[in-house]
């Protein structure tokens, strides 16, 4: 039988596939410039333009890819939108996104990220 993993920050469902995949490639970021990522999806999620310039450079040194790059700001995106529009809290959000193999300073500087942006994401 296969276990459906139940998450709160998306809405009581599994964790689409393709953001698990995605948690893997975020997890070789440091967690301080998984922040920075955050703040620039959180910009561009509050009606701002990602400055691509500056996510190239918080990612080189992790070695991502054209791809990576998108495919990383792309579950970001749905990982901080999923979990404002389920009203998680960030705790809870930590702790799953644990649960889905990022390291906890990740999720840590994450959903400092998130927490600070909350009522504007609601």
């Amino acid at each position: 039988t296969t276990v459906i993993m139940r998450f709160r920050f998306c809405g009581d469902l599994d964790c689409p596939d393709w953001v698990l995949a995605e948690i893997s490639i975020l997890s070789k970021l440091t967690s301080v410039k998984m922040k920075l990522l955050c703040v620039q999806v959180l910009k561009s999620m509050l009606g701002d333009q990602v400055d691509y310039e500056k996510v190239y450079k918080l990612t080189s040194d992790a070695k991502f890819e054209t791809g990576d790059v998108k495919a990383s700001i792309a579950a970001l995106t749905f990982i901080l939108s999923s979990a404002a529009k389920y009203d998680c809290n960030g705790e809870t959000l930590s702790n799953e996104l644990q649960q889905l193999g990022l390291p906890k300073e990740h999720a840590t500087s994450l959903c400092k990220s998130y927490s600070d942006a909350f009522e504007k994401l609601q």
